[in-house]
């Protein structure tokens, strides 16, 4: 053989085994992290260590760390968050749920409760609390100070909770009994007169003026005030 035939065999021999060199220490390093992203994952410094719950505490906060499902000593990385925040989601009395890792070991939970707005008669015995969705909340043996009880059914029972969602802290106070009817709703008041609202529409309009009128009236006996168009209102 050749001497520059049997040099450029040597030189394509140790090419291939570089070329495999490479290969194998490419392989090894993947392997090398893998083990050690997995090792950290596992590890028990990352493991849940508490579930911080943020906005409810007591029996809201112990339900809301139930209904998450996550277990302490669980890998911290490896929790789905999304099906967490599912399950908490599907309580009655949570609009929104927010989870989320803070390293090295706990788990965050942000709620947004659903506040009520209004009650109405329940079981005997109690009363059901309506959020401004229209949806019973919880149930009390009583009915809370300050807010209206509704009256509706069917479809205006959502439409009475956003009237009550709207009175605001000066006006609801003042209302006794919430009624709707066809999508048309009344106040009635602990005292005073009755306040037509109409339809459900432009809600902030009509809040502030009939808060706006029971000012100017004084005390003076009115037997409604018609707030239908809010910037004409009428009292009979």
């Amino acid at each position: 053989m050749e001497p520059r035939l049997r040099d450029r065999r040597v030189a394509v021999i140790r090419e291939a085994g570089r070329r495999r060199l490479r290969r194998l220490l490419w392989v090894l390093g993947a392997v090398a992290v893998a083990a050690a992203a997995t090792g950290a994952v596992l590890s028990p410094i990352l493991d849940v260590n508490q579930i911080a719950v943020v906005g409810v505490d007591g029996a809201h906060g112990a339900e809301v760390r139930a209904a998450a499902g996550v277990a302490r000593g669980a890998p911290l990385m490896l929790v789905d968050t999304g099906a967490a925040t599912e399950r908490i989601e599907n309580l009655a009395w949570v609009d929104e749920a927010r989870v989320s890792r803070q390293l090295p070991g706990t788990l965050r939970v942000e709620i947004t409760p659903r506040f009520p707005v209004a009650w109405r008669p329940g079981d005997p015995g109690e009363v059901e609390l309506i959020d401004r969705r229209g949806v019973a909340v919880t149930t009390a043996p009583a009915p809370p100070a300050g807010l209206p009880q509704l009256q509706a059914e069917g479809p205006d029972v959502p439409i009475g909770a956003r009237i009550a969602s709207a009175l605001g802290s000066a006006l609801a106070p003042q209302v006794a009994t919430l009624v709707v009817a066809g999508g048309h709703g009344r106040l009635l008041l602990v005292t005073g007169p009755e306040v037509r609202l109409g339809e459900a529409s432009d809600l902030a309009g009509k809040v502030r003026a009939a808060a706006a009128v029971l000012d100017a009236l004084n005390g003076l006996n009115v037997n409604y005030i018609d707030v239908r168009v809010p910037s004409a209102p009428a009292t009979g």
